[in-house]
């Protein structure tokens, strides 16, 4: 499975206390069974190998799915996927019912929004004019903006809001998934607007705009593959109140799903992540 996601402090509300085990579950749009992200273990993030034998069957987890309510369920040993996947660890859970954009599953023990997250109507000028010109500087010219997700919370709980923006545009797009290479003014991009000493500042999570000149397949160069960017998830994944970013990234033969770290400060990528693809 190749790379799907390049990547490119503040007063902190009350945490409860931290478990010492944490497992991190995730599911992609459309499917049931959560692949295995990793977990936070002894003060720190583990990838999903390092998690493994810290996964118990019959282990409590909150299921949040943007813009629906949290749900119990309880899930079962690891699995693996079968080829060409197999290196993909899965925890099956139930109840089982697929949510649409996928969902983040956290340890019971931790309380996983302690702010609300809130998701905001796409009609919305302003948000659109921000990604207008921010892709009006990777060069498009005359861009047809087409958001798909607002939502807004306080990340870090300083008290000052954040806005996640999500827009994307692919001609060719079936479903969840954009086509092999996108046409021109075909793009994907997930911001995220904060504000730092007063200013707001837009940090971009991830973005992917098709080449201006059409690839030629019989040229030597390298297939621009599009990839389409979602927000998966927002939620405190180890106890500390600070709640982290889970991005969903597709192209068409696979999809993945990464953990960021976020603060005014910057963005740091996390170990935990799980897709499949080829």
């Amino acid at each position: 499975m190749r790379p799907l996601l390049p990547l490119l402090l503040c007063g902190l509300a009350a945490a409860a206390p931290v478990p010492s085990v944490s497992p991190v579950l995730a599911t992609l749009p459309g499917e049931r069974t959560p692949y295995l992200l990793g977990a936070w273990a002894g003060g720190r993030w583990l990838n999903a190998a390092q998690a493994r034998p810290q996964v118990r069957s019959g282990a409590s987890y909150t299921r949040l799915g943007l813009g629906a309510a949290p749900q119990p369920v309880r899930g079962s040993g690891v699995r693996p996927l079968d080829v060409p996947c197999e290196q993909t660890l899965t925890v099956p859970v139930s109840p089982t019912p697929a949510l649409p954009g996928g969902a983040l599953f956290v340890g019971a023990a931790i309380r996983p929004q302690p702010r609300p997250v809130t998701l905001l109507p796409t009609a919305n000028a302003t948000y659109a004019a921000l990604v207008r010109a921010e892709l009006v500087r990777r060069g498009l010219t005359a861009p047809t903006v087409h958001l798909t997700r607002l939502v807004r919370t306080d990340l870090d709980g300083n008290g000052t809001q954040e806005v996640l923006i999500e827009a994307s545009r692919f001609a060719g797009r079936s479903g969840d998934f954009p086509p092999p290479v996108g046409q021109r003014g075909d793009y994907s991009v997930l911001l995220l607007r904060h504000v730092v000493n007063g200013r707001a500042v837009t940090t971009v999570l991830g973005e992917h705009v098709a080449p201006l000149t059409p690839w030629d397949p019989g040229s030597d160069a390298p297939m621009p593959m599009a990839t389409l960017y979602r927000l998966a998830g927002v939620a405190d994944l180890n106890g500390d109140g600070r709640m982290e970013l889970a991005v969903y990234g597709a192209y068409y033969e696979g999809a993945a799903v990464s953990v960021l770290e976020w603060s005014p400060a910057g963005v740091r990528q996390t170990p935990l992540e799980s897709g499949c693809g080829v």
